[in-house]
């Protein structure tokens, strides 16, 4: 569309330039075209603006107002179409139309005017509004000056063209007016670029027409050949402006402008008139005299409006100076204070007055003074550029304040004339951040580091940059820990962890890390220490260990089996860490603990891995392996309402064993698929047996159950088969499996979908527990036994159900095992337990009698 306004345009301008030659070679003595051609010539140009007009309005993307604009202007510009055709008509045929063509001609320019009229103005404010009114008054009135010097002041001398003056001075100053405010207000619906080539427009029609009829024939110039050409190309201009660009885009209005050059050029010209008419013609001195100073009341009053609204600006900036948090300052180029806002005594305990002249870097903390001389550096070499940093600041009290500071260089503005810094207090922000960085590596239970960590800090030694850089990775176990947790409890159990992990930290160097990876697991990081020297230190841990340690009025001693690997920059963490994986298997298979260096070969362990598989793919195809199930129970009347199915091994030689002794293999060789999936339909088959009291059952998933394509269906399948209402389902996922950002969140998304419920099973015991939360499509979090309250703390207790509240999930407690740790969970809000307390993992048959006992 905008490519035909533009061929349209270049014409139209093309034949305005030809008119304007034609008149200027008349205006010159010259020849000048007979009426038909010129009019003719004058309809050609005229036509032309109003395609371009009309097409405008039509076009797609206008607001309404844009919209009814450009229609009401194209409908004026048709209208005087209508009285230039009749002069036309009257070049060409004799008969005499001027009359009728100028009544048709001032319809359309009165459509026109009424088009801007009805624009609605950018948004002020009130004094915004009345600084506007003030302008278009002073405006007016110097046009009304000039109209009576020019025109009104003949009239009183000559009575017999008063009627024409005062319709001239009318007509003159509507469209004065209108001008002006087209120029002053802006409007909300048309950018500046249209409006003010409307403005121009107005005024070439305005004055041509006046200057027309003032000229009349006696001059055999037609004015019309160049006003109506020239005024038409304006329009058509602003018509073209307004169309949207080429790739969607619509022209958009612009804010309104605060200040304007308009009236203060009119106060001047109507001051070159009084100099004039004092030295020419001291009849109308008095006249225009009284109009000037009315006009200077107008500027001055208007000025004091504008020195209110400073005053007023000034104020407002001073009290949010005064009352923000925020530190503002202005130093010189020698990095001098020059100004410090107020917030300063309660950021940092001094008064600005004192700080004015001196260097802040006084106050900043020595690590920090790189990064902040960098910021400043690079601030003062660019010019438009701007820099953040977080630094630490000395309060007056002698604490240290973390403040986030960005600068920017305004040396060259002159009412700044300086480096502008906005300070803000992140004192609490960064101990936040360091608390949430340290609990997700560190273990919440013994402070030690977790795993991640750890091997982060393995990775670091095998990129080290110096090519004979040693290290040794130690990974430990507990010997036979599962019996204390199973005969002495978990809180026995977590009281052994916090002993052991005190005593290795005390037999280490302060540089050595010492981790807790899970449940009894722990490892030792060795940077620059090797062979002997590791042995001694092992040792030295192994003695520790054996001196008994009093949990719940018993003295335990505990015995470990290390795994050792040796390493050099360059080597794969992870081969590594597998390295002392295997050589502490070696160990704990000799049954009497110590450590086992890895030696090449000691790989054979994966024989007896592959001897294990074995056997569970036999377990599997003889139907050897049994559910057991323990009671999920609502709070505080400890109801059964769910079940945790379980599964165990009934070993023909060894007995029942738990998912410790095979689940581990049964993960690394795949068997968990299948074996899951006899899981899942068992469960279903025998939860459908049990009431509507026990409102869910759930089963714990792996992620690479997850990660099998048909693993929805299998669930859906297994529903349907058994009669088991999708919402009775709960499937249980670790956080590990929950982050997973592939298939499995897909396959959860899925789930649910079916109306399956999704458990986040060891609540907090991985570093992505809020991660995990804010994404993994969960409903319902098992706080881990591992943050049980009594005798340990119930922060992370009562955070994890306050949490869940928060964001709609069931919260349920692992592990109550005691009276006073029943008591504790529903004083923090817990309303579904699991746990000893309530009942041991059982067969199907057991627990079957004793829902039928068990209060309803």
């Amino acid at each position: 569309m905008r490519e035909f306004e533009s061929r349209a345009l270049r014409v139209l301008a093309g034949v305005t330039a030809v008119c304007v030659a034609l008149f200027a070679v008349g205006a010159a003595g010259g020849w000048f075209p007979p009426a038909p051609v010129t009019w003719v010539l004058i309809m050609v140009a005229h036509g032309l603006s109003v395609l371009v007009c009309a097409r405008t309005a039509v076009a797609g993307g206008l607001d309404p107002y844009a919209r009814r604009f450009w229609r009401t202007a194209s409908l004026g510009l048709a209208v005087m179409a209508g009285g230039l055709g009749l002069r036309l008509v009257t070049a060409v045929t004799g008969a005499d139309l001027t009359s009728t063509a100028q009544i048709i001609h001032g319809a359309g320019a009165l459509t026109m005017l009424w088009a801007v009229a009805r624009l609605p103005v950018a948004t002020r404010g009130g004094r915004s509004r009345i600084a506007l009114w003030l302008d278009l008054a002073i405006t007016m009135t110097a046009s009304a000056i000039f109209l009576w010097h020019t025109a009104a002041l003949e009239a009183v001398r000559d009575p017999a063209a008063l009627a024409t003056t005062v319709v001239m001075m009318g007509v003159g100053l509507i469209v004065v007016f209108l001008v002006a405010k087209l120029i002053l207000a802006g409007s909300e619906s048309l950018p500046r670029g249209v409006l003010h080539m409307f403005a121009c427009a107005c005024l070439v029609g305005g004055v041509g027409t006046a200057a027309g009829i003032a000229l009349g024939d006696h001059s055999g110039l037609e004015p019309l050949l160049m006003v109506i050409p020239g005024a038409g190309l304006a329009i058509a201009i602003a018509a073209r402006r307004q169309l949207p660009a080429p790739g969607g885009a619509t022209a958009t209005a612009g804010p309104p402008r605060q200040f304007s050059l308009l009236p203060y050029v009119a106060v001047a010209a109507v001051d070159g008139l009084l100099l004039h008419v004092v030295a020419t013609d001291g009849r109308n001195a008095l006249v225009v005299a009284i109009f000037a100073v009315l006009l200077t009341a107008l500027v001055v009053y208007r000025q004091v409006n504008a020195f209110r609204d400073n005053e007023a600006l000034k104020e407002r900036f001073r009290l949010i100076a005064q009352n923000s948090s925020d530190i503002v300052t202005i130093t010189d180029r020698d990095h001098n204070v020059k100004y410090l806002s107020p917030a300063t005594l309660r950021v940092l305990g001094r008064h600005p007055d004192d700080l004015l002249g001196t260097q802040l870097r006084t106050f900043l903390h020595r690590d920090d003074l790189p990064l902040v001389q960098a910021a400043a550096v690079a601030v003062f070499t660019d010019p438009t550029s701007t820099a953040t940093y977080q630094a630490r600041f000395r309060h007056a009290d002698g604490t240290w304040i973390w403040l986030e500071v960005v600068l920017s260089n305004l040396l060259d503005q002159p009412s700044v004339a300086g480096i502008v810094g906005n300070a803000r207090d992140i004192t609490q922000v960064r101990e936040t951040q360091d608390r949430l960085s340290h609990d997700a590596t560190h273990d919440a239970l013994t402070g030690l580091a977790n795993r991640v960590l750890f091997g982060q800090r393995v990775a670091e030694n095998t990129r080290a940059p110096f090519p004979d850089h040693r290290f040794t990775v130690v990974l430990i176990d507990l010997d036979e820990f599962k019996l204390v947790n199973d005969t002495l409890g978990h809180a026995a159990g977590d009281a052994l962890l916090v002993a052991v992990a005190e005593r290795m930290l005390a037999s280490v160097r302060p540089s050595d890390l010492v981790a807790r990876l899970g449940g009894d697991e722990f490892a030792i990081l060795f940077e620059n220490l090797g062979g002997t020297d590791v042995t001694r230190v092992l040792d030295r841990i192994a003695d520790q260990l054996r001196l008994p340690v009093e949990v719940d009025d018993q003295l335990l001693a505990v015995r470990a089996s290390y795994g050792v690997a040796e390493g050099v920059s360059g080597d794969d963490a992870g081969d590594l860490l597998r390295r002392a994986d295997v050589a502490m298997y070696e160990a704990k298979a000799r049954g009497e603990g110590g450590h086992q260096r890895y030696e090449p070969g000691m790989d054979t362990q994966r024989a007896e891995r592959a001897r294990l598989n074995s056997t569970l793919q036999s377990a599997l195809a003889g139907d050897e392996f049994v559910l057991h199930y323990q009671p999920v129970v609502s709070l505080p009347d400890g109801v059964p309402v769910g079940v945790e199915a379980l599964l165990r091994w009934q070993h023909p030689q060894r007995g029942l064993l738990g998912p410790h002794e095979f689940l581990a293999a049964a993960e690394q060789n795949g068997l968990i698929v299948p074996l899951g999936r006899w899981v899942l339909r068992e469960a279903c088959r025998q939860a459908a047996s049990w009431p509507a009291s026990i409102a869910s059952i759930a089963v714990n998933v792996s992620a690479r159950q997850l990660h099998e394509g048909d693993f929805v269906a299998e669930v859906a399948a297994a529903l349907h088969d058994h009669g088991l209402a999708a919402s009775r389902l709960t499937l249980e996922i670790t956080e590990s499996t929950a982050v997973d950002p592939g298939r499995t969140r897909h396959g959860l998304e899925q789930l649910r979908a079916l109306g399956v419920r999704i458990a986040l099973d060891d609540f907090g015991t991985e570093a992505s527990t809020l991660s995990v939360l804010a994404t993994c499509p969960v409903d319902q979090i098992k706080l881990d036994r591992s943050f049980m309250p009594v005798p340990r703390p119930d922060a992370i207790a009562r955070a994890v159900v306050q949490l869940a509240d928060a964001m709609g999930l069931e919260a349920v407690a692992e592990g109550v095992e005691t009276e006073e740790q029943r008591r504790r969970i529903i004083d923090l809000g817990y309303r579904r337990a699991q746990g000893y307390l309530f009942g041991r993992p059982v067969p199907a048959a057991e627990l079957t009698a004793m829902l039928a006992v068990s209060p309803r």
